[in-house]
């Protein structure tokens, strides 16, 4: 009889801003883990263009396109995304670099300051990692993003 008055013990729920964004970006080099990213970004409310298959398309996409923010893997097909960052860089949309490295040596010096998620992840901290970036005021707990 007892057991039954213990109350459930609480989950805690798991963080889920507000949409991010309204338009971001999705530029990986790997169909397969762009296609999953899309999902997990529609998941938390997001609208995703692309994801482009190749460095040039990226560009276009970086150039062209009205963005909120973007997620740029750093090999991008066998190249690096450096190109888009600087492009994304210039015209003021945040992003963030997914890697699968652990050197950071390999991203650019005027580029080591951006946020970095590192492969594998999963939807929470993506989430975080983005709601840092994208949206600073959405994510409680984490510092406060210097532009």
């Amino acid at each position: 009889m007892m057991d039954a008055l213990k109350p459930e013990p609480l989950k805690p729920e798991p963080f889920k801003p507000e949409p991010l964004w309204r338009t971001g970006a999705v530029l990986v080099g790997r169909v397969i883990f762009a296609d999953l990213l899309c999902d997990l970004l529609e998941t938390i409310g997001c609208t995703v263009i692309g994801p482009a298959p190749n460095v040039e398309r990226g560009l276009a996409l970086s150039r062209d396109e009205q963005l909120d923010g973007a997620f740029l893997d750093i090999n991008f097909g066998g190249d690096y995304c450096f190109p888009i960052a600087v492009s994304l860089a210039k015209r003021g949309v945040p992003f963030l670099f997914l890697t699968g490295y652990d050197d950071v040596e390999i991203v650019p010096a005027d580029l080591r300051h951006m946020p970095r998620l590192r492969k594998p992840f999963d939807l929470d901290e993506l989430t975080r990692i983005a709601a840092y970036t994208f949206c600073p005021e959405a994510a409680p707990g984490m510092p406060q993003r210097q532009n």
